[in-house]
């Protein structure tokens, strides 16, 4: 348990200065339905819902720092374009507190019109945040580095969008998050000319989210981290058959943390081709390219960091990119299914090849394979069905290289429940509660995301 008495919100990003965000005011909403709540935060558990709805609502708590609701500066390349015109158009930070050390943001999303709402009414449609919920647990679930969705309620309005029926019900979501720091931060600064600044931002990412000393807080550390960060950001997309959708320069946070769910999709078979966005017409970010897509994006914060570091120095640090990138895809891919890497990395290469042809034979789902082969020949020889199923393949050929990992437990590896996160599935949710006001088919699906959660972490999976 947390020892809440030495628990406080302080004033989000007083490490920085108004150069890099503006304070604003929240929306006056006419009305207030608490529709979920993480309980996985012990900081805010115990508070009753007319507290949860004035912190996370109204924002108006007394446990909230005298200085808060701050619209992050940024700019960012939208599909590679670039676009000066933006910002944190319809959140804000509330807030910033310490928990093991480690520094979190308190963000909003559909909070109310900023300076950089455009002719946006700055608010969130309530499908919107439902399915940002569904996708940051369900992301957290699978062991992904993801912001978590802390509060979802709905605030009765009545809005218009041009990819949703419409009118359509309103919300305003609460995140957790390590940073909204993006490479668009840096972008903005770089746009404006400002050197002082970017000196001064990355100096205080090295001190305050990377845990540099002085003497090691150096720009090329920092550059060097970031490469690491989206790298293994990238990795995890491809092993868990995540397809975010919206890969802008905007929405890569200089700590890889995941988040910012609009058209999202989880594959259902393998379709290195499939796109989330109905507006990525040229499949810019389909789900083969997304490495592709973030390896882009630090490279448009590298040719920033040339202010501060040689350019030489600055390329042999890129080109790690890809060596980090298919290390950690190697690592996470044994992790998955539970099994030994061999010595021999041609035997790796042979066990992905022969893995990744059962997947594109598009027999099975996604999600399916891994679920079935999780376990290596300890399982498949326990399991009479799982080697007629996949006869053709010959699995003990397969897998006859890579010993089950030494913890492995068959008892605590069955408890894990076959759980997906399908577009279908998300409509059927989203359809209870808009026709019928019907909650349940969505807290039935947090539940069981919930117990896939810890499944994975009995299993060293999470």
């Amino acid at each position: 348990m947390i020892d809440l008495s030495e628990f406080k919100l302080i004033s989000p990003y007083t490490f920085l200065n108004d150069k890099f965000y503006d304070e604003v005011d929240s929306a006056k909403f006419p009305k207030f339905i608490t529709r979920y709540r993480n309980h996985n935060f012990e900081e805010f558990k115990n508070l009753n819902n007319e507290q949860w709805v004035n912190l996370f609502g109204k924002f108006e708590s007394p446990i909230l720092p005298k200085i808060k609701n701050i619209a992050m500066r940024y700019h960012g390349h939208q599909f590679q374009v670039y676009n000066p015109d933006i910002g944190d158009g319809r959140g804000f930070t509330i807030a910033q507190f310490y928990k093991n050390n480690e520094l979190y943001d308190l963000g909003t999303k559909g909070s109310g019109v900023t300076p950089y709402s455009r002719s946006g009414d700055g608010r969130l449609t309530l499908k919107g945040g439902v399915r940002e919920v569904l996708c940051s647990n369900y992301l957290d679930a699978l062991g992904v580095n993801t912001s978590k969705s802390l509060s979802l309620i709905e605030t009765g309005e009545h809005l218009s969008r041009n990819d949703e029926p419409s009118p359509t019900r309103s919300s305003v979501l609460v995140r957790v998050s390590h940073s909204h720091l993006r490479i668009g931060t840096y972008q903005y600064h770089a746009f404006h000319q400002d050197v002082q600044s970017i000196e001064f931002l990355t100096n205080m990412i090295g001190k305050y989210y990377f845990n540099l000393n002085d003497q090691n807080n150096q720009p090329i550390k920092i550059f060097s981290e970031v490469v690491r960060r989206c790298a293994t950001l990238a990795a995890s997309y491809n092993v868990y058959g995540f397809v975010h959708g919206v890969l802008n320069t905007d929405n890569i946070n200089i700590t890889g943390e995941s988040f910012d769910y609009g058209p999202y999709r989880f594959l259902e078979k393998y379709e290195p081709n499939k796109t989330a966005a109905y507006f990525d017409r040229f499949g810019l970010y389909r789900f083969s390219k997304q490495a592709d897509a973030i390896f882009w994006n630090v490279q448009q914060l590298a040719s920033i960091f040339t202010l501060m570091v040689n350019k030489e120095i600055l390329i042999e640090e890129i080109k790690k990119f890809v060596d980090l990138y298919n290390q950690e895809t190697m690592r996470l891919f044994f992790k998955r299914l539970m099994i030994k890497p061999n010595l021999d990395s041609s035997k790796n290469n042979e066990i992905l090849e022969a893995f990744y042809q059962i997947l594109g034979d598009q027999e099975f789902s996604f999600e399916e394979v891994y679920y079935d082969l999780r376990g290596g020949l300890e399982k498949i020889k326990n399991r009479k069905d799982l080697i007629q199923k996949y006869q053709k393949y010959q699995l003990e050929k397969i897998f006859q290289n890579h010993n089950p990992i030494n913890e492995i437990n068959l008892n605590n590896l069955n408890m894990i429940p076959y759980e997906t996160l399908h577009y279908d599935e998300i409509e059927k949710i989203w359809e209870a509660i808009d026709k019928n006001d019907d909650w349940s088919l969505f807290n039935n699906k947090i539940d069981s995301i919930s117990k896939l959660k810890e499944a994975n972490i009995i299993n060293g999976l999470g």
